[in-house]
């Protein structure tokens, strides 16, 4: 089979991307503030409702992957959760903000607004997964890196739009600021609908039963060596990257001997510049990878990010940390970009949503596990500066796990 790369369709299939990563971002910016700001609750109660997406993302995500790859209706495998969750998923966010407009500060109403929290995250769990797999559901093994790439650079966009646009409106109005958010994500379900035919575009369309239930026996009895050592690299990269993400600014505005409000400004500047980086480096990387192989790209990656952690150990010049995040978000790329094709191309077109599941199943587990490994390692040291070591320590270990692994790389096919 010698399938076409439409990097249209991909562009479009993209902006479901665009609107998951704008949504999110308002979300793990904004909700915190309400919850302390406006109900007043403890940091340690924030902590576990932030911590929601992870904890149901972990289970539901490889949940309806299995399910969309058993799925087969008249508009496709993933197209049938795409629709209905994604949209019930922006207008739960949408009302968000009103809780506490309507029912006033109090406890019902922090119950209230809690349980539209708990909805919101079930929705927008069950969506992701499927619009990720539409992905490789569409795109030839070959063609995969680039596609991610594209995908992943409309991710960063909406990352941007979030912090530049959507966020500023929503610090002086809240309830805009979220129903712009959850329009975007309902004109982006919209156009996916509109623009991709599920039926005739996809690679594959068949009901995939006995293999889904193989792909989970091969995790669960730790047959798939190569599997599991690239879920391991996967879940160890993702806990070095979720420890730096989560204190950075912290250690900036509080322990790095200047001013406050001036450390963290940095560190914002610091993040969006690695951030940035990632989202033009996004689809050069995918190209990269197809001309010199998965592996070998998010190696060089893996090697990137060990050098900038330990660049952050031992240098202390504003501009020289900005060239290391500068590299952070190059590395960053070459590694993300590829992780998931890789994953994808251990299973076959039968069961990408099964693999789609073990991907996101290691990532969201070190999104729950980081942040308090690492709290709890710097207030055993007394330093948050340890978040720097820790994340070069996970990165190697990455690098190991991934040596280990054999394919992943796009299959030669029959003419």
């Amino acid at each position: 089979m010698n399938r076409g790369f439409n990097f249209f369709k991909i562009f479009l299939l993209g902006f479901g991307f665009l609107s998951i990563s704008l949504l999110w971002s308002i979300y793990n910016t904004d909700i915190p503030i309400i919850l302390q700001k406006t109900y007043k609750i403890s940091s340690f109660a924030v902590g576990w409702v932030m911590n929601l997406d992870n904890i149901l993302a972990i289970f539901l995500i490889p949940l309806i992957g299995v399910l969309s790859d058993r799925t087969l209706t008249k508009i496709g495998k993933r197209m049938p959760y795409i629709i209905t969750s994604l949209p019930i998923g922006a207008i739960l966010f949408s009302l968000i903000p009103w809780i506490p407009i309507f029912f006033g500060i109090n406890t019902p109403s922090l119950i209230l607004l809690v349980l539209i929290i708990l909805l919101m995250n079930i929705a927008q769990a069950v969506g992701r997964g499927p619009v990720i797999s539409l992905m490789p559901d569409l795109v030839a093994p070959e063609h995969r890196s680039p596609a991610n790439g594209i995908i992943n650079f409309m991710g960063g966009l909406g990352s941007l739009l979030a912090y530049f646009f959507v966020g500023r409106i929503s610090v002086v109005n809240r309830p805009l600021g979220f129903a712009i958010a959850g329009i975007i994500q309902l004109i982006s379900v919209l156009v996916i609908f509109l623009a991709i035919k599920e039926t005739k575009d996809s690679i594959i369309m068949t009901k995939m039963e006995e293999e889904t239930e193989l792909s989970f026996k091969k995790l669960i009895n730790i047959k798939d060596k190569n599997l599991i050592f690239l879920l391991l690299a996967i879940f160890f990269w993702f806990i070095g990257f979720n420890a730096v993400e989560t204190f950075y600014s912290v250690y900036m505005a509080l322990e790095k001997g200047i001013d406050p409000t001036l450390g963290e400004s940095i560190s914002k500047i610091n993040l969006g510049i690695l951030a940035l980086t990632f989202m033009i480096f996004s689809i050069p990387s995918g190209f990269i990878a197809k001309k010199i192989g998965r592996k070998r790209t998010i190696m060089i990656g893996l090697l990137g990010m060990i050098l900038a952690f330990i660049g952050l150990i031992i240098f202390e010049s504003l501009f020289i940390t900005r060239i290391i995040f500068i590299l952070g978000g190059i590395s960053w790329a070459l590694i993300n970009i590829n992780s998931l094709p890789m994953v994808l191309d251990l299973g076959n077109l039968k069961s990408q949503g099964t693999h789609t599941g073990f991907y996101y199943f290691s990532s969201q587990l070190a999104s729950i596990v980081a942040p308090p490994f690492a709290g709890f390692l710097a207030d055993l040291l007394k330093t948050r500066f340890v978040i720097f070591p820790l994340g070069g320590v996970f990165f190697t270990l990455s690098l190991l796990m991934l040596l280990q692994v054999q394919g992943g790389e796009p299959k030669k096919e029959e003419e």
